[in-house]
């Protein structure tokens, strides 16, 4: 009997072919013994439901394909740290200390061109400009760091000065389905040449983490989904379809262990290609923007305005009854919240990832082609461009994300939190803060994004059970809060006389605030000991 016959005739199949080892260990300690097969009667595999010997020929070509596959990929995949002592050391001494620094500075890359660059998450190498890269080939190499700093563009690039090294090529994401195979590969928990097997789960997945080396949020949009097994380490490195081409870029995952429950995201191939080339050709990148939120059709709405695919605007109301800035050059050019963005210079816009693309490849300053649909009627109007960063200044209002149900997925944490793509400052703008100037007849404002406490605000900021009032999301650069040092995973507990448990109770305890007027505020931050509490009472100014 083959060894895959025995696999598969055993009790435990999924376990045997799909676990690690050490809870392949514990089954393997408890599971009762088969009761022994009778030599005089031949096993009948057509009744078990088993391939007869004649067809594995298929499955053994499947397993060809993969093996080989992963093979040949893993060669352009590479583990990046910034632990710069590895440069020094022998890759065994490196792989005995693989658990440090997980949490920053530690993760994948894959090789994009032959002449040194390679392509990771920028949460991968941290605040680094220098990290150690260990090649495909297992040699150690110093790394230089290109970063996009941007807070809606977790990416970097590294270059290494070595030549003719094996690459992966970028598939178009556009193609990617559901239930198509995927593999990802990596260094999870620092182990080099990890290999897992899963499918496409999903398309068009947005969220947001909370990034602690720079107490802001990340945004992420237009992810594939895939239940291939990524872990702490596996950020940066691809993840690649059956060709052998790379459809993303491993990212994130939810989970409550922080280990893989088999939902794991990936930046689109087409994110990375217009990003990536970016940096290597100048150093930086520098995207414009028309300010809007966009978001993918459902499949009944392309029906209902029998259209292939669009962008539609966000068309129910935020909390600040605007989903479309009003200072932004699209609303100045006419297009409302419904809408339907289908070209951008005379190229198709299908979804809202297309249409990201579309403002990655643009400056401030560019001017622009928009087609797009309203009441089933196309229109076409030309915006000029802003950065980001004006934009954000230019808005007084709150941020207030889409509720769920409207397009918005439940990932990383409450849609609430999300910042709008375009309302976001860079790491750039966040580092260098502009004074912020008041407006006539402006009330004072904070200069936070709070949410209340629920489980995912726990689990996202590590808040003890029984917590209660509002978490501190997002501080704005040189606000009020800033001023009081409030930090995001702060929790909110009183301002001026009224206790906080909700955020309309912020909102409430604000109408009566004036400039020139003192205000009591009371919050707490959790520390390895336990709550510290801070009461300070300032005058606005």
């Amino acid at each position: 009997m083959s060894q895959l016959q025995k696999l598969i005739t055993s009790p435990y199949p999924v376990l045997a072919l799909g676990t690690v080892i050490v809870s392949g260990l514990v089954w393997a300690q408890t599971a009762p013994k088969p009761a022994p097969i009778a030599h005089n009667r031949p096993i009948q595999f057509q009744q078990a439901g088993i391939p007869t010997p004649p067809n594995m020929d298929a499955v053994r070509s499947i397993e060809d394909t993969l093996t080989t596959l992963a093979e040949s990929a893993s060669k352009a995949v590479v583990h990046i740290t910034s632990d710069l002592s590895v440069l020094e050391a022998d890759k065994g001494d490196f792989q005995r200390n693989m658990q440090q620094n997980m949490d920053g500075g530690e993760g994948s890359g894959f090789v994009y061109r032959s002449d040194g660059w390679i392509v990771t998450n920028e949460h991968v190498v941290g605040g680094n400009d220098r990290v150690a890269v260990i090649l495909g080939d297992g040699r150690a190499v110093a790394g230089k760091v290109t970063r996009a700093a941007d807070a809606q563009v977790d990416l970097a690039v590294v270059k290494v000065d070595v030549a003719n090294l094996p690459t992966l090529d970028l598939a178009d994401s556009n193609r990617v389905r559901p239930g198509q195979f995927a593999l990802a590969i990596g260094s999870p928990f620092g182990i080099e040449d990890t290999v897992t097997i899963g499918h496409i789960s999903g398309l068009s997945r947005d969220g947001q983490i909370f990034d602690p080396r720079t107490r802001q949020p990340r945004i992420y949009s237009g992810m594939i989904q895939t239940d291939a097994s990524i872990n702490p380490g596996n950020s940066g490195g691809p993840l690649i379809d059956v060709s052998g081409r790379v459809i993303g870029v491993n990212s994130s995952i939810v989970s409550t262990t922080g280990t893989s429950a088999g939902i794991g995201f990936a930046l689109p191939a087409n994110f990375v290609k217009v990003v990536a080339d970016e940096l290597i050709s100048t150093g930086k990148f520098d995207r414009g923007t028309m300010g809007v939120l966009p978001r993918d059709l459902k499949p009944f709405e392309k029906e209902k305005l029998r259209l292939e695919g669009g962008a539609m605007i966000y068309e129910q109301k935020l909390q600040n009854g605007r989903s479309i800035n009003q200072d932004s050059p699209a609303y100045k050019a006419g297009i409302r919240p419904g809408d339907v963005i289908t070209g951008i210079n005379g190229n198709p816009i299908t979804n809202e990832t297309d249409l990201r693309v579309a403002m990655y490849r643009q400056a401030p300053g560019d001017q622009v082609s928009v087609t797009y649909i309203r009441d089933g009627a196309p229109k076409t109007v030309n915006i000029k461009l802003v950065s980001p960063q004006a934009l954000a200044q230019n808005d007084q209002q709150p941020n207030n994300p889409p509720q769920p149900g409207n397009g918005m997925p439940r990932i990383f944490g409450n849609p609430n939190d999300m910042l709008r793509e375009f309302g976001v400052p860079d790491q750039g703008q966040q580092n260098q803060p502009e004074p912020q100037v008041r407006q006539p007849g402006a009330k004072p404002r904070l200069g936070v994004q709070v949410q209340n406490v629920d489980e995912t605000a726990r689990r996202q900021f590590k808040l003890p059970n029984g917590t209660t009032g509002v978490v501190v999301v997002t501080v704005e650069p040189n606000s009020f809060a800033a001023k009081l040092d409030l930090q995001p995973g702060d929790i909110l507990t009183q301002v001026g006389d009224k206790t906080i448990l909700s955020v309309t109770d912020v909102t409430e305890a604000m109408g009566s605030a004036q400039f020139g007027k003192s205000i009591t505020l009371k919050f707490k931050r959790m520390g390895d000991s336990g709550a510290i509490e801070f009461t300070k009472t300032v005058p606005f100014e």
